[in-house]
């Protein structure tokens, strides 16, 4: 009995590393943020933090580990911002900006990249975000679908997405 509870613990923590690997493997290269949500408007406004232009990913897998490079606006001004994420537990990726961040990537596409990031500043509040980024601006309607669905499961007010397509005068690296 014990060997065949170990043998599906061996199947489960393996075909979670294959599911990581395949999302790792179509992580890397240029991003486009198209929409954001959070649960505290505050955190997406003008010249705050988490109103980010996603620019490049990189992935070093051997490391498990994630960097993002992003703009963000400050009075106008494009500022670029890099982070250094590590991969964890149940695929969670850990960063530090602006407090701590438990970033996960629900569905990945060649295309598109739907994720959800936990935040907790400095202050200790939390602050529950939704990413929908692009290889480009122009998005599915499925995905814009997926993106409103997932901003429902984080109870996210509706009236709390932000549109980033019209605002990105950010440089392109």
């Amino acid at each position: 009995m014990k060997v065949l509870l170990l043998s599906l613990v061996l199947v489960a923590v393996c075909d979670a590393q294959l599911s990581l690997r395949n999302a790792l493997i179509q992580l890397p290269g240029q991003w486009k943020t198209i929409h954001l949500a959070a649960n505290n408007a505050e955190k997406l406004s003008e010249n705050s933090p988490f109103r980010a232009y996603v620019r490049h990913v990189d992935v070093d897998m051997t490391r498990r580990k994630i960097f993002f490079n992003f703009f963000i606006k400050v009075n106008g001004e494009c500022i670029e911002k890099s982070v250094m994420g590590t991969v964890g537990l149940y695929n969670v990726i850990h960063v530090d900006y602006e407090g701590t961040n438990n970033f996960q990537v629900v569905r990945i596409t060649p295309n598109i990249m739907l994720a959800y990031d936990i935040n907790v500043d400095e202050e200790g509040r939390t602050t529950d975000l939704v990413i929908l980024a692009g290889r480009t601006h122009e998005v599915d309607e499925e995905s814009i679908e997926k993106f409103k669905e997932l901003v429902r499961q984080r109870n996210i007010p509706e009236e709390n997405t932000v549109n980033l397509i019209g605002t990105d005068d950010c440089p392109v690296n």
